[in-house]
């Protein structure tokens, strides 16, 4: 497979544009896709991007917002988009980079000081984002973004150091075999885990999911859902550490909840009341039914347990201590 990429035709017209982050997400999949197993095409955007950030170090007056905007529509009305990649381990992570990196390009400089989220400015959103995605690159080998001219804005850092580390696991995991994808590394917002690179190249994709829907939210953009299959992966490597947060949190007890999990992504799944327990064939001691989007939105700490509109029969208590519980989760 790695071969037959390397044999299509080279997106020779997108690498300025892809340099300049003036790509639209589909667009900017598609070069990431390409350039992962394509050195040359590779090499081209790294010298690309180098000399965008050391030209932009040396000029502190920005295009105006009008003027750039009018400049990427031409561009983008000049060239048919490209379909995105899918199909691969690395798919639902390829696409949440390239639309936060697409939201992170219509940034004014002053939203980037904007709130977003729990957050007090966008860019403290996004050096929050690095810094987790810093625990799996750091893991897996990337090495850090070179130094940013001395007249870089706060902001360039920060987006520059976000893109590095991207491109950075995007390439190497592509080319991972078996040992690495095995490897454990650190979660974020989880002290002390670690787990398979496979699994934590999923929380990757959550948190920066929710990170595009949080500016989003700043810029009055409608929200997005990932794909079903995605949704569906979230909710898996979500459910996997319940049973053990439900026993840090004093909640551990026998039996297992029936969670019904609707709309895409959706699905029934027993999840056992303790990490020392597993779902048997005796009955459920609790039945859950809420959205699937909702249940993710709830792991990553941007809905209440009350907002998910969850419908619990049987022991409710088992049940609000699983909803509860997953509220902590901290997938963000």
């Amino acid at each position: 497979m790695r071969g037959a990429a390397v044999r299509r035709p080279h997106p020779v017209d997108l690498l300025g544009a892809f340099a300049l982050d003036a790509c639209p997400p589909a667009e900017t999949a598609t070069v990431r896709a390409h350039a992962i197993a394509c050195p040359s095409c590779a090499a081209e955007v790294d010298a690309l991007v180098g000399v965008a950030y050391g030209i932009g170090s040396t000029n502190t007056a920005p295009p105006p917002a009008p003027l750039r905007a009018r400049v990427l529509a031409a561009a983008g009305a000049a060239r048919p988009a490209a379909p995105a990649a899918t199909g691969t381990l690395l798919d639902a992570y390829t696409i949440q980079v390239a639309a936060f990196g697409g939201l992170l390009t219509a940034l004014t400089d002053d939203q980037w000081f904007l709130p977003s989220g729990p957050y007090r400015t966008v860019h403290d959103l996004v050096v929050h984002l690095a810094e987790s995605d810093h625990l799996v690159a750091a893991g897996i080998g990337v090495a850090p973004a070179a130094a940013a001219g001395r007249r870089a804005r706060p902001t360039q850092v920060a987006s520059r150091r976000w893109r590095h580390q991207t491109d950075g696991m995007i390439r190497t995991i592509a080319g991972a075999d078996g040992g690495l994808l095995a490897r454990p590394v650190p979660l974020a917002g989880a002290p002390g885990v670690r787990k398979p690179l496979v699994e934590a190249i999923t929380q990757r994709a959550f948190e920066t999911w929710i990170h595009a829907e949080d500016l989003r939210g700043t810029l009055r953009l409608p929200p997005e859902s990932p794909p079903p299959d995605h949704v569906d992966r979230i909710v898996r490597f979500g459910l996997a550490l319940l049973p053990g947060a439900i026993d840090a949190a004093g909640k551990g007890r026998t039996g297992w909840v029936r969670l019904r999990l609707t709309g895409p992504g959706g699905g029934a799944h027993a999840v056992p009341l303790s990490s020392a327990r597993t779902a048997t064939d005796d009955g459920p001691v609790a039945e859950l039914e809420l959205s699937a989007e909702g249940f993710c939105r709830l792991m990553a700490g941007r809905v209440t347990p009350a907002e998910t509109g969850v419908r619990i029969r049987g022991d409710e208590r088992a049940g609000a201590d699983l909803i509860t519980v997953a509220a902590t989760l901290g997938c963000d």
